[in-house]
């Protein structure tokens, strides 16, 4: 007899957030992975190295190369569960077809936030294919959604996109949410309407930056006007010239909204898990982690911003939770487990297995910049846009990169997110290089060569929504 796997990846949540601001999905949950690292430190290669169990050098998607569509199904674990039905509903749009990253899935569903619908008309393509101003760009839509094959999820976008553009302009909360509602009830959706067993991927993109107050968020969390959100500050300024006391305000405002929106995937997700679980037959076990977390300058992020150029703790140290899982696993295991292991936990668990997935030592990799801008003048570009390696082992990590820096830092295994760095310029054990195929210059030099010859093109839908997730 074999199971339903759901992996659940709330983007952008960071460990010990997760632990103070999301109780209901600790309370539902049978075993904690407490030491789970992610592979990398933002969503591409991350997302690359969940499917395939390597490390971004390895599978080849990266800063420099943001395109799934050359990997197939075999060298991703879904191909060693054939009889699972495989299916997605992501609100990423860098893990959605745009990208190929529906290339392996049987049915993938593509969730952005202003269309509520996924079977009506895209409005904010359609308001981007047209030229039509005032009355008459509303009478070409109801046309359209009237022909559409969809017309009253066609109109139903066509409202909500309306009244979540002037809420937007207005000092009220956002109308809605950063996907998740979408997002959940697509996936149950999709596992109704699939005859099992099924594997589930989801992606919630609610907590990923930039934050702003969303009118199902709890006020008790935040204090942020309506109208605020975290584009209020330059997250490439506390980067480069460090946390000053201006910051000091918007920054609490973001933390604190972080948490909020936490705590609204909380919600969201523990009802999700329970809704697919009644409305299942076959046994299904959940797996609850993320893609990587996020720095929020505090001193242990190096007061470091966002997702990009670094591997502090705070970005790879995520959540890891299983429900319903077969009997095998402690309520709390603390040994090391890599998100390269992943796989092999999906499969175990859809076989009603429960995998030795524990390492001594776990690598993660990070080919460059990743997301957002970067400081123009060369020197800082070049140091911004270096690549980074890391190897844990017991409470001692080691950090070194593509510049021929290296440092040696302390983590305690009883504060998520935490580090305190203890030596620069330090010699590295040959155990830590061995665990990468590839000299770190030499991939560097090899990665960015490719990058020049070959740039993705994306329409001007999904540039928009690059831009309005920072990743432009």
């Amino acid at each position: 007899m074999t199971r339903n796997v759901v992996l659940v990846c709330l983007d952008t949540v960071r460990k010990d957030y997760f632990e103070e601001y999301a109780p209901r999905l600790q309370g539902l949950a049978d075993v904690s992975f407490e030491q789970c690292r992610a592979a990398s430190a933002w969503s591409t290669p991350s997302h690359a190295s969940m499917l395939t169990g390597e490390l971004p050098h390895q599978h080849g998607i990266h800063t420099h190369n943001r395109d799934f569509t050359g990997l197939s199904r075999s060298e991703t674990f879904l191909g060693d569960i054939p009889d699972h039905a495989a299916l997605g509903a992501s609100a990423n749009v860098y893990a959605s077809s745009t990208f190929g990253f529906d290339t392996v899935f049987d049915r993938y569903s593509d969730i952005a936030p202003h269309r509520r619908f996924p079977a009506g008309m895209d409005m904010e393509k359609f308001i981007q294919d047209r030229d039509e101003e005032g009355v008459q760009r509303y009478l070409e839509f109801l046309r359209e959604a009237v022909r559409h094959d969809y017309t009253l999820e066609s109109l139903g976008n066509g409202v909500l996109f309306k009244a979540n553009d002037l809420f937007r302009r207005a000092p009220l909360p956002k109308l809605l949410d950063d996907g998740a509602s979408i997002v959940s009830s697509e996936g149950l959706s999709m596992v109704e309407s699939t005859a099992e067993p099924v594997f589930l991927f989801t992606n919630f993109m609610d907590a990923h930056g930039p934050v702003h107050h969303v009118l199902g968020y709890d006020r008790e969390f935040h204090d942020a006007p309506n109208d605020w959100t975290s584009f209020a500050f330059d997250d490439w300024e506390i980067n480069t010239e460090g946390v000053s006391a201006e910051h000091e305000q918007d920054l609490r405002y973001h933390r604190d909204l972080y948490a909020a929106a936490i705590d609204y995937l909380d919600r969201k997700v523990a009802s999700f898990v329970r809704e697919v679980q009644r409305k299942t037959d076959r046994e299904t076990t959940f797996i609850v982690t993320a893609d990587h977390g996020e720095n929020l300058a505090f001193p242990e992020d190096e007061e470091l911003f966002g997702h990009t150029s670094s591997l502090t703790e705070s970005l790879l140290h995520v959540p890891c939770y299983l429900i319903n899982p077969p009997e095998g696993y402690e309520a709390a295991e603390t040994e090391y487990v890599s998100h390269l292991e992943l796989g092999d936990l999906i499969v175990g668990l859809a076989n009603e297995e429960t995998p030795d997935v524990f390492r001594e030592r776990v690598p993660a990799e990070l080919i460059g910049i990743g997301v957002g801008g970067a400081p123009r003048d060369p020197e800082e570009h070049r140091y911004w846009d270096r690549m980074l390696r890391c190897v844990y082992n017991g409470e001692t990590k080691y950090v070194w990169d593509s510049l021929g820096g290296s440092r040696e830092y302390e983590i305690d295994h009883d504060r998520p997110c935490w580090q305190r760095q203890v030596g620069e310029d330090v010699p590295l054990p040959s155990w830590a290089r061995d665990c990468f195929d590839v000299e770190i210059g030499e991939y560097k030099e090899r990665a960015q060569a490719a990058d020049a010859e070959s740039e993705q093109d994306v329409d001007a839908t999904v540039e928009r929504r690059l831009e309005e997730l920072g990743y432009r």
